[in-house]
């Protein structure tokens, strides 16, 4: 791999710098990629004579950002979908009209993807169904993804290439919407999505390391340097991933999820475990889906979702499978990353963590809990005696809000992504977006953070609102930490790598209700600027 650091002071700014020794400073100096001077102005003599600077002009500037769980392959191919989500497409019949526009512009006989639906953010309040799109896409097989990315709907056309139709029986760990005849209706849930979402045409590895590029430049955009890929399975998706790092060509650090039950066996075969790599591509942890979403109300859950006495959502796999899958990973030296949003799937989880250490003892294993969603104060507390990480969706409840309140109803979302509660319980958790699921804007998680009102300006429990400094940590430190990188990157320290986001404004000076509509001026990666906002610098 080429990919040379660069010589780089910052100076004349409110560098918040995560580092507890020397939380805050002016500048900033960094040599051939790494830090190596943090303190006042002055430290532009650290990085030697012709070095290049940066007047902050009283600007933010923090550790590169971390995205602790995303989707950058999936948000890059994502781009070329079609929109609908709510801000873009607020009814079906606005749904319908955009499905429409593409099928007269697309071959007859391709597929036709669209991304971002909400119907709790719909008019009317409920799933498009294939009725709705069949009249308009007679010829083309359309699949719409939900948000969450845990429902789709399919029309009739796709229903058929996917061999689903009246008689098909409901997949373990997935669901088959049907009306009263017994028909489906197209929506399809969890592992039924899969049916048809495996009859879409697959991206050559050139089409995925091209998704890579796209998805980090808006990354970069975001002030993001380091992300979460969260599910690599197949061999082409590594091949995409390790062809970009060779050629230093790889726009974001990233950390790569492996899920268990397609990778674990060769990665153990060769003796490759967490933490496998370089500063830029590393092996993460061993991953596996426990259970749904919540606004698909698949998320596995303690009591029944609102209005459905008999839905406490699905279990992906049986417990004890899960288990045991959990407890060989452990045993093999993978720190483990499950997805895990409701409170029956935390519980399990937790219990499996125990369980593995309790067989394989290691200290400092820092099993991980992808989303923690739905949790309680005794679930916090048991976190932190086990030593686990949350990475709780700080921008869920921004988007989300009314399905969560719908589904669950306000008293069971009171600890949801409660980064005030985690703090105080002394619990290390990690911030992400889960992009594409919600965009990749950290400002928008920071926002969230700070202030607790969601895109339709209704306050989610604000006493769990944090301060600056701590939400800054959580997309900073908080992630190097979840990935046991706390050594070279997440705080502006000597010898730390030199990223660096640098904020449109003082960040001190911005109300919490504005955070979510900062801008990002500058992204930094080993000393080179990877990203300017234009205009930014006139």
């Amino acid at each position: 791999m080429s990919r040379r650091g660069k010589d780089l002071v910052l100076y004349n700014g409110h560098v918040m710098t995560m580092d507890t020794a020397r939380p805050e400073a002016s500048a900033v100096a960094i040599r051939a990629g790494n830090v190596v001077a943090v303190g006042d102005d002055a430290v532009s003599a650290a990085a030697g004579p012709g070095v290049d600077t940066i007047d902050l002009k009283g600007r933010t500037a923090t550790p590169g950002l971390n995205d602790a769980h995303a989707h950058p392959m999936s948000v890059g191919l994502a781009m070329s979908d079609l929109d609908i989500g709510p801000e873009s497409a607020g009814s079906i019949p606005a749904i319908v009209a955009k499905v429409r526009a593409q099928a007269e512009r697309t071959p007859a006989g391709s597929w036709i993807v669209g991304r971002g639906y909400d119907q709790a953010r719909l008019a009317e309040q409920r799933h498009p169904t294939r009725t709705d799109l069949d009249a308009i896409s007679p010829d083309h097989p359309v699949v719409l993804i939900r948000a969450c990315h845990h429902i789709a709907v399919a029309n009739s056309v796709a229903l058929q290439a996917a061999g689903i139709d009246e008689t098909t029986r409901d997949p373990d760990g997935g669901a088959i919407d049907r009306d009263d005849a017994g028909r489906p209706t197209g929506v399809v849930r969890e592992t039924a999505m899969t049916l048809v979402r495996a009859q879409i045409p697959r991206p050559t590895e050139q089409q995925l390391a091209e998704a890579l590029i796209l998805a980090g430049k808006a990354f970069l955009a975001a002030g993001v340097t380091s992300t979460v890929e969260a599910g690599i399975r197949e061999p082409i998706e590594m091949h995409a991933y390790q062809s970009l790092w060779s050629r230093g060509r790889l726009p974001v650090r990233t950390y790569l999820m492996m899920m268990i039950d397609e990778t674990l066996d060769a990665l153990a075969t060769l003796g490759i475990k967490t933490g496998y790599g370089d500063p830029w591509l590393r092996i993460g942890p061993a991953k596996l889906f426990s259970d749904g979403s919540i606004g698909g109300r698949t998320a596995r859950m303690r009591l029944p979702f609102e209005g459905e006495a008999e839905n406490v959502g699905l279990w992906m796999e049986p417990p004890d499978v899960m288990r045991a899958k959990i407890v060989r990973a452990h045993a093999l030296g993978f720190q483990v990353g499950i997805h895990a949003i409701g409170d029956a799937a935390i519980d399990v989880i937790l219990d499996a963590y125990e369980e593995a250490q309790r067989l394989h003892p290691r200290p400092d294993a820092r099993h991980r809990m992808e989303h923690c969603s739905i949790v309680d104060l005794e679930t916090i507390r048991r976190i932190k005696r086990l030593g686990v990480i949350p990475i709780p969706g700080t921008s869920f409840l921004y988007h989300f809000r009314p399905a969560y309140e719908q589904n669950l109803g306000l008293e069971r979302i009171r600890y949801a992504y409660a980064m005030r509660t985690f703090a105080e319980e002394g619990v290390v958790a990690a911030a992400s977006t889960d992009a594409p699921v919600v965009p990749v804007s950290a400002a928008v998680g920071i926002g969230m953070m700070m202030n607790r009102v969601d895109v339709t300006g209704t306050p989610v429990w604000p006493e769990e609102r944090v301060g600056l400094d701590e939400a800054i940590r959580a997309y900073t430190w908080n992630g190097a930490y979840a990935s046991f990188e706390e050594d070279i990157k997440g705080s502006l320290e000597h010898g730390k790598v030199g990223d660096v986001t640098v904020f449109d404004s003082d960040l001190r000076e911005v109300s919490p209700t504005d955070m979510k509509d900062i801008e990002i001026d500058l992204t930094i990666t080993d000393g080179q600027i990877a990203y300017a906002r234009g205009g930014a610098w006139s």
